[in-house]
């Protein structure tokens, strides 16, 4: 557990300021307080999602990933991310009519990965589209169809 000195030095908060936390928003403090545990707790979620996201072999082809990448659709919750594949089709409903096999073999293959699957797609998905492109073929590598890399 930090102490208000460690997480003012922390997050660049006037210690003043947490104390008037610890009155007002009593769960931001108790956050704040273990910032140093919930850290720990997300390092190790992450260490295994790595882990788990080498035992992924899907079928996907570079083209599908570029796709999806640049497809107009956000998941924020767990619940949409679960719905992965209803949130995509929704986004290219418009392209059925000219690029229905690739759009509805994107939504056959997203539909057969399980909800860490799914959520590791999208979590790579998302950081290429915050951050640039990438070696995509290198990014998505658990996720690419051998030869497509």
């Amino acid at each position: 557990m930090l102490t208000p000195k460690e997480i003012s030095s922390l997050f660049e908060v006037q210690v003043n300021t947490l104390y008037n936390w610890r009155k007002t928003k009593p769960k931001l403090y108790s956050y704040l307080q273990n910032a140093d545990y919930n850290s720990k707790i997300n390092n190790e979620i992450n260490v295994l999602l790595e882990y788990f996201s080498k035992t992924i072999n899907k079928n996907f082809l570079l083209n599908e990933i570029d796709f999806l990448i640049t497809s107009d659709y956000e998941l924020i919750t767990i619940d949409e991310v679960n719905e992965f594949q209803e949130h995509f089709i929704k986004a290219n409903y418009k392209l059925l009519t000219t690029e229905h096999k690739l759009v509805l073999g994107i939504y056959d293959k997203i539909k057969e990965l399980n909800i860490v699957e799914k959520y590791l797609l999208y979590k790579k998905i998302y950081k290429v589209r915050q951050v640039g492109d990438k070696n995509r073929a290198t990014f998505f590598k658990e996720f690419l169809q051998e030869g497509n890399k």
